[in-house]
This record gives C-alpha cells, structure tokens and sequence, in this order.
C-alpha cells in the first residue's frame, strides 16, 4: 500500500502518524507545509510582491509554496492520500493529490469555528473526517478523534511541575491562566509553568511565561511528563478535543479543561479531569491533592495512534 500525508504540520503530529506507518514496513510519503521556509532575496523583491499581490492579485511566495508541495508530491498513484486541515491548501495542490490518490481523505483537527473546510474543497475527498462533534452534525462529516501518540507512561508519584500548560497568545487566555495562578498560589502551590506564544511579546505578568519561537514538541513533552496537572483552555466555539487531552491519557496526568464536552466521552472521570469555566475558574482544592486513578484498558486502546490509523486507512498495527 502506498500513503501519503499532506498537512501544515508545525508540532509533529501528523509525522507520528508517518513514522508509524513507516515502521511497519508501509510506503508513506510524508509532507510538512511548515517546512517551506522563504526569504526575500533583497528589498527589491519584496517590493514586487508586494505589488503584485496588490494589483494582479498574485503573492508569489504563496507560488513558490505551491510548488514546494507540489515537487514532494510521488509520481506514483497512492492507493490513499490524507489531508490534514485542507484550508491550508489550494485548488493547485488539492487537485494534484487527488489526479494522484485512489482516495483521497481529508480531517480537519481544527473546528469550523477556527479554519471551515471551502465549499468548493468538498467534492475533491472521498472521506471527510472532523474530531469536532458539533461540526460533523452540522456539514456531515464523519467523527474521529485525534489520538495518542505517545506510549503509556507510568503514574509518576513525584512531579516538579505541578501544572504546566503551552497556549497561543490571546487576551482572554492571559486572564483565564492568571486567575488559575491566584487559585494555585492561594493553595499554597507555586511551581506552575504556564507558557504564552505570541509573535509580539508583551509582559502582562510575571507568572507567565512569554515566548516567541515556538517549542519543539520533545521540549513541551519533557514538561509534561515531570507536570502533576495539564492545562487545557479550548477556543471559542470548539468542542472537538485537542491533543492536550490525549497527552494526558498516555502520561497518565490530571487535566484542567475548559472544554465541556469531554464529560460525552467514556474516559471521562471527575477525579482526573476538572472542567472550569473559562471566566470564572473555580479549582477545589481537593482535586488538587488527588492522585490519578488509571482507565480501562480497553477504553484507553480505543483511543490510540494504532487504532486512528485503523480507522481512517483500514490498516492493523499491532498496539
């Protein structure tokens, strides 16, 4: 079998989905948008850009992207081709792959709310998956959810961290995380490492940690796996779970979430996983001072890398 996964992948995900099948001897040929990487040659360049984006409407750096992944893309026919987020894409790219792909499938793991799928992108796949509940009721998708691609850790007995999140900047997170800050530090806890990405940095306080580039996902794992409680603050309007949430099932940490819609799913217990309201967080203090109670097996199985790719390419790897 021949595969090929095209998305905007900036933290790795989809290259876990790679290395997988890579390692259990299937021909995956694996491309990353985020791996374009263009410089204006001098001033002069830029300039002409900028015109022509303005008057024929044609950004040229948008061109030579396009033709990055299109230069990636195999000769050969592929028996699938999964496109993760397809706004990220164009008409050039998306018919390429899919003069190309026996299948063609698409998942967005962002909500609607935050990157729609065009209109115009739909009669291009076979198969559209969303990890958004909300959004496959609403433009008839079909419903998957991201997965673990980590593998099972023990319960740590010893955390340095006692709570550690990564978001990307906005107002209303800043206010969510430092009202969360007070909560830890009127209970006494203060090693909490709350990180904030934003391309303009600006200290709205000391309790938070500010930073431009963004991390590598070995990093933001390291920091999870010595963190007792993960954070999650979910987006306006999404209901789908991040990756956040199945980083947790795999560490086996507690998590703090302002995504209701976790209580839907079967893994789902009170004395794991807290659910805040985003505007007035309330943390009892005993869930605080509880220890992780291990899930099912076989819930937990369900929700594995082995098993999405099962799901969404009809191929069993052994868990």
């Amino acid at each position: 079998m021949k595969i090929t996964i095209l998305s905007l992948d900036l933290y790795g995900f989809n290259k876990k989905t790679a290395e997988k099948l890579i390692s259990n001897n299937i021909e995956t040929n694996y491309i990353n948008s985020a791996e374009f990487k263009y410089k204006y040659k001098n001033f002069s360049e830029k300039i002409l850009n900028f015109l022509s984006k303005t008057f024929i409407k044609k950004n040229l750096k948008k061109i030579k992207q396009t033709n990055f992944i299109l230069d990636k893309i195999s000769n050969d026919i592929q028996d699938i081709t999964l496109v993760v987020d397809p706004a990220h894409f164009n008409h050039t790219v998306l018919k390429e792959v899919r003069k190309k792909s026996k299948k063609l499938i698409a998942y967005n793991y962002d909500s609607y709310a935050q990157l729609p799928i065009p209109n115009e992108f739909l009669n291009y796949f076979d198969e559209i998956y969303s990890f958004d509940k909300k959004d496959c009721a609403n433009h008839n998708l079909k419903f998957i959810t991201n997965f673990i691609y980590l593998p099972k850790h023990q319960i740590s007995e010893s955390n340095p961290i006692k709570s550690f999140t990564i978001q990307s900047f906005s107002k209303d997170r800043i206010k969510t995380l430092s009202n969360i800050a007070d909560i830890f530090e009127n209970n006494n806890f203060k090693n909490f490492e709350f990180y904030i990405y934003g391309k303009k940095r600006k200290l709205y306080n000391n309790r938070l940690i500010y930073f431009k580039n963004r991390i590598p996902l070995e990093t933001i794992f390291t920091k999870m796996e010595n963190s007792e409680i993960l954070l999650d603050l979910v987006r306006n309007n999404q209901n789908g779970l991040s990756f956040r949430i199945f980083e947790a099932l795999a560490l086996q940490k507690k998590i703090i979430t302002t995504n209701k819609s976790i209580v839907e799913y079967d893994f789902y217990n009170e004395n794991n996983i807290l659910v805040i309201d985003k505007n007035k967080p309330s943390i009892p203090s005993d869930f605080l001072k509880k220890t992780y109670e291990p899930i099912d097996e076989n819930i937990y199985n369900n929700y594995t890398l082995e098993n999405w790719i099962y799901k969404i390419f009809g191929i069993k790897i052994p868990q």
